[in-house]
């Protein structure tokens, strides 16, 4: 459908609200609901990702609904930017109701977290691997299982609001990748400099892999054949940095960074 006929069935479906005229819309925007999820499941343990992935795209298609009725024009905003934080909210609420982590790796998950922090904040910068595992008393072997179990922690980390203009919320793809090109100019600035501050800390390899995943699109095992590392190792790098990059951004709420 161009965007001349899009336009018209917006222009229909505002004034009557029509159930057959929704469906439409929802029809066209589907595969974004498709790509929204993909990305989110490629986050998750296999587990989940082979038993779920129908459901979690439901969830996605509910929250798209709910983004076609509640849409306003008038805002200035893309109905592609205004439905993705929609989309996104209505399938990782749905995860975090789902609690997939067993117990003692979500304990051990906040223990690093924490640990990190305190570390951050007596060192004036964030910990290597090797301080963090020294401080948390693991052997390495322990340390790298717990990250790898983690998978999942991560995209519920990072996808929730880490940024605030005037009340609204803003998910880290929303300043990352394709999406965060269609926030308005004066709160892409804000965004994009709030990023490049929790960026700052980071280790090389965190960068490169930040950038390849989140900007170029990049798949885990495709960017570990680039890197020459194995997937499950850019999975434990990835979910490292994002734990360096929700320490930054609740920094940078509390005005710690200037």
């Amino acid at each position: 459908m161009d965007n001349i006929n899009r336009d018209e069935l917006w222009k229909k479906f505002r004034k009557t609200k029509d159930d057959k005229l929704r469906d439409q819309l929802a029809g066209i925007y589907a595969p974004l609901v498709k790509y929204l999820t993909d990305r989110i499941v490629s986050h998750l343990p296999e587990q989940v990702k082979a038993n779920d992935r129908e459901d979690l795209f439901i969830e996605g298609i509910i929250g798209l609904l709910e983004a076609i009725d509640r849409f306003d024009p008038d805002k200035k905003i893309k109905f592609e930017t205004f439905a993705s934080k929609r989309i996104r909210g209505a399938v990782i609420d749905t995860l975090r109701k789902a609690d997939f982590l067993p117990k003692n790796v979500r304990e051990a998950a906040k223990k690093i977290e924490s640990t990190m922090i305190k570390m951050e904040s007596s060192l004036g910068r964030p910990p290597s691997e090797e301080e963090l595992i020294k401080e948390l008393g693991m052997t390495n072997d322990s340390f790298y299982d717990i990250l790898d179990r983690m998978k999942g922690i991560s995209l519920l980390s990072i996808d929730t609001e880490l940024l605030n203009n005037e009340g609204e919320k803003f998910f880290f793809e929303d300043i990352a990748g394709e999406n965060g090109t269609l926030l308005n100019e004066y709160e892409k600035k804000e965004a994009v400099d709030s990023l490049a501050s929790a960026i700052e800390f980071l280790e090389p390899d965190e960068r490169d892999i930040l950038e390849m995943y989140y900007w170029r699109e990049m798949t885990l095992k495709e960017i570990g054949m680039v890197m020459g590392i194995s997937e499950s190792r850019v999975c434990q790098i990835h979910t490292r940095l994002i734990l360096k990059l929700r320490s930054g951004f609740r920094k940078i709420e509390k005005g710690e960074v200037n």
